[in-house]
C-alpha cells in the first residue's frame, strides 16, 4: 500500500492538510497562543525605552522558534503516541502485550490533553492579567500571620509564584531561555493529544500500514512516511509564526488596545483549555460547513493529479464533481480488465467455525459487541448482523472524507443482499447536523449514534472516517483509516461475499 505513496506525495498531503477543516481545532489554538506571546513581546518592547531596539533584534526569531517548538511537540504526539505505537509494540512484544501498552498510551494521551487543558487555562488567565491581580491580592491583602507557620508557607509560595511569572519578564521572551520553548513544545503536545483529525486517503494508507505492519521494515517505512506527512503539515504553522511575528509592529501601533488584544487572546485560550479538558477540541471542526468539501476536494484532487490517478486537465472537473464522485465515475467509465488478478483477501468463515475467537479490534479477532440507538429511535446491537458481511463505519457530519464515501456505501448496501452497512455517528455537536448530513446524501442503511463517544473509544477511533469490515461470524477481516479506495474496494467486497466473475 505504501508503494503508491512517495515521500513527496506524503509531504504534499501533509502540506495541503493544513487547509482541511479537521485541522481547525489546532489552527485557532495555535494562533491564539502565538498571538499572546507576540503581544507580550510588543508590550515589553514598548516598556523598554532605549533598550527596545536591542530587545527587538534579540527576539527577532523568538516567535518563529516558538512555532518550531510547537510543531515539534505536535509531531512527537502525532508520530510517537499516535497510530504507530500499537503497530511497533505488536512487532516487539506481541499482540496481547501490545494491546495493553497501546491502551496505556491512549490513557496517557487523554491525561496529557486534560492536564494540558488546565495549563492552557492558566496561561490564558496569565495573559489576561488575572493571575497577577489575584496573586498580588493573595500576597499583600491577606492576613497570613493568623494562620501561623502554614500561613507563612502559603504566603511564601504565592510570592515565589508571583516573582516567577512577573518579576523577570525579559527572561520569559529571551530566546536563550529553554523553559519558554519547552512550554511551546508542551502546548504542541497538548493540542495534538486533544486533536481528532479527518483522515484522507494518503494519511489513511500510511496509518493502515503502520497498524497492520507484519515486519519491522514495513513499520519503519510507515513511520518515516508519517513523519514526512507531519513535517509537511508543520510548514504552514511555521509560516503563520513568521506572519504573526511581523504583526508585532501593528500591535505596538495599537498599544492603546493592547489590553483588548491580550483579553481576546487569553479568553480564547481559556475556551480551548476547557475543550481540551472535556475532550471536545475536535468538535471545533464542526464549524467548517461547506468549506469542508471545498478544502477536502482541493487537497485530494491535487494529490490525485500528482499521483497520476487523474490528469491535470481533469483537476477542475474533479473539484466541481467532488473527488470521490469523480473517481467513481472514472472507474465506471474504465472498468478493470477481466484478466486483472483479483486481490488476495481473506475468505469469510462460517459463523460457527470461530465461536471461541478472542474479542478485540485487530484483524482476525471478533469485533466487540455494542448497542447503538439508530436515527429512527430503535436500538440494535452489532451481534444481530451476524450471518452477513458488515461494513462498520465511524463518521461525523463535518468530515469531508466521510461525505465522500457514504454514497459509495449506500450503493453497495443496495447492490448486495448479504452486505450490511452500519454507520456510527461520533464526535458530533448536534444530532441535527448528523440528520441533515444523512438526508442530504439520502442514506438509508442503519445509522447509529454514539453521543458519548463510548463506541468510538471501544474501537480506538482517533480520526475519521474509520471503517471495519466484519465477516459473517463477526470476525474483523480488514480495517481502513480514511476513505476507502473506490477503485478496488468493491472487488474486495465481492471476494468477502464469495462472489466471482462480473
Amino acid at each position: 500500500m505504501l508503494s503508491d505513496v512517495s515521500i513527496g506525495i506524503a509531504f504534499l498531503a501533509g502540506l495541503l492538510s493544513f487547509i482541511s477543516p479537521c485541522v481547525l481545532p489546532l489552527i485557532p489554538a495555535y494562533i491564539g497562543y502565538l498571538t499572546a506571546r507576540a503581544s507580550g513581546q510588543a508590550a515589553l518592547e514598548m516598556q523598554g525605552g532605549g533598550a527596545a531596539l536591542s530587545l527587538s533584534r534579540a527576539n527577532r526569531l523568538v516567535v518563529f522558534l516558538h512555532g518550531v517548538a510547537f510543531v515539534l511537540g505536535f509531531t512527537i504526539v502525532f508520530v510517537g503516541l499516535g497510530m504507530l505505537i500499537s503497530g511497533g509494540f505488536r512487532l516487539i512484544v506481541g499482540q496481547d502485550a501490545a494491546s495493553v501498552v497501546g491502551g496505556g498510551a491512549r490513557d496517557f494521551q487523554v491525561i496529557l490533553a486534560q492536564v494540558g487543558g488546565v495549563i492552557v487555562i492558566f496561561f490564558g488567565l496569565h495573559i489576561m492579567g488575572v493571575t497577577g491581580w489575584l496573586l498580588r491580592r493573595l500576597v499583600y491583602n491577606v492576613n497570613w500571620s493568623g494562620l501561623g507557620g502554614v500561613g507563612a508557607a502559603l504566603k511564601g509560595f504565592f510570592e515565589r509564584l508571583l516573582g516567577l511569572l512577573y518579576a523577570d519578564t525579559r527572561r520569559q521572551v529571551d530566546p536563550r531561555n529553554p523553559y519558554g520553548f519547552l512550554g511551546s513544545t508542551l502546548m504542541g503536545m497538548v493540542f495534538a493529544a486533544g486533536w481528532s483529525p479527518c483522515i484522507g486517503p494518503i494519511l489513511g494508507s500510511i496509518l493502515t500500514v503502520s497498524i497492520s505492519a507484519t515486519s519491522s521494515s514495513e513499520w519503519w517505512s510507515a513511520g518515516g512516511m508519517l513523519l514526512v506527512y507531519s513535517l509537511g503539515l508543520g510548514v504552514p504553522f511555521l509560516l503563520a509564526a513568521i506572519a504573526i511575528d511581523r504583526t508585532r509592529g501593528l500591535m505596538k501601533r495599537l498599544q492603546k488596545r493592547m489590553h483588548l488584544i491580550e483579553a481576546v487572546s487569553g479568553s480564547f485560550l481559556i475556551f480551548v483549555g476547557v475543550l481540551l479538558i472535556t475532550g471536545e477540541l475536535a468538535r471545533l471542526a464542526n464549524v467548517g460547513g461547506s468549506v469542508a468539501d471545498f478544502t477536502y476536494n482541493l487537497q485530494e484532487c491535487t494529490v490525485s493529479a500528482f499521483r497520476g490517478e487523474i490528469a491535470w486537465s481533469e483537476h477542475g472537473a474533479c473539484m466541481g464533481t467532488g473527488h470521490g464522485a469523480f473517481l467513481r465515475q472514472k472507474t465506471l467509465a474504465n472498468p478493470p480488465q477481466n484478466g486483472a488478478p483479483a486481490p488476495a483477501l481473506p475468505t469469510p468463515n462460517a459463523p460457527e467455525a470461530l465461536i471461541d475467537r478472542a474479542i478485540g479490534i485487530e484483524v482476525g479477532l471478533k469485533a466487540p459487541n455494542f448497542t447503538t440507538t439508530l436515527f429512527d429511535g430503535s436500538t440494535v446491537d452489532l451481534r444481530s448482523f451476524e450471518g452477513k458481511i458488515v461494513i462498520l463505519n465511524f463518521w461525523a457530519s463535518y468530515c469531508a472524507p466521510c461525505r465522500d464515501e457514504m454514497p459509495f456505501f449506500q450503493t453497495l448496501s443496495e447492490k448486495y443482499a448479504d452486505l450490511t452497512v452500519l454507520a456510527v455517528n461520533t464526535i458530533e455537536v448536534s444530532p441535527e447536523a448528523a440528520r441533515k448530513f444523512a438526508a442530504d446524501l439520502d442514506l438509508r442503511f442503519p445509522l447509529g449514534t454514539d453521543a458519548r463517544n463510548q463506541i468510538s473509544r471501544q474501537y480506538d477511533v482517533k480520526g475519521l472516517p474509520v471503517t471495519y469490515v466484519l465477516g459473517r461470524d463477526g470476525v474483523i477481516l480488514k480495517r481502513f483509516y480514511g476513505a476507502v479506495n473506490f477503485a478496488n474496494f468493491e472487488a474486495e467486497v465481492r471476494s468477502w461475499l464469495g462472489i466471482s466473475g462480473e
